[in-house]
């Protein structure tokens, strides 16, 4: 009986034993799955820092491209301005006439040399009063150089 309590000692022992190893086992195994979650939260982490980092950067840089082409637009604003102020001089009538004296050395015309000349269109309604009305103006201008021809006689 004595040789039965020991075994049953030692069963109770080695259970022990094997509940120990199975709980270090477990804890090994819950500490290598904690660790490597862990692991796995600190790249995500990372990840998502440098994402951001590189989003920044790139606002950032579109900020620059954005005042560098507000810059330029204000320039040509202002370039437009003068080129429209230089524009306003040169067509400016007094300055042409201001030219034209100075330059071209330009004087009015007496009343002699100016010729006044007077020009009629005909009005033209349609197709076929336009081929009629150009016949008779063929018709009017050869009577007008026969009866030319013959004044000159």
């Amino acid at each position: 009986m004595l040789v039965a309590k020991r075994e049953l000692e030692y069963s109770h022992i080695e259970e022990k034993r094997k509940k120990n190893i199975r709980t270090t086992n477990k804890k090994k195994n819950n500490m290598a799955v904690y660790r490597l979650m862990l692991m796995f939260f600190a790249i995500i982490g990372l990840a998502l820092s440098l994402i951001i980092l590189h989003r920044y950067a790139q606002i950032t840089k579109l900020k620059l491209e954005i005042t560098e082409l507000q810059a330029q637009k204000i320039r040509l604003e202002e370039e437009k301005d003068d080129l429209l102020a230089e524009l306003e001089a040169i067509k400016s009538s007094t300055k042409i006439e201001e030219d034209a004296f100075t330059k071209l050395g330009m004087i009015y015309p007496e009343e002699g040399q100016v010729v006044y000349v007077e020009v009629e269109e005909p009005i033209i309604t349609s197709e076929n009063e336009t081929e009629d009305f150009n016949l008779i103006a063929v018709i009017k201008n050869v009577v007008n150089f026969t009866l030319s021809l013959f004044k000159g006689v």
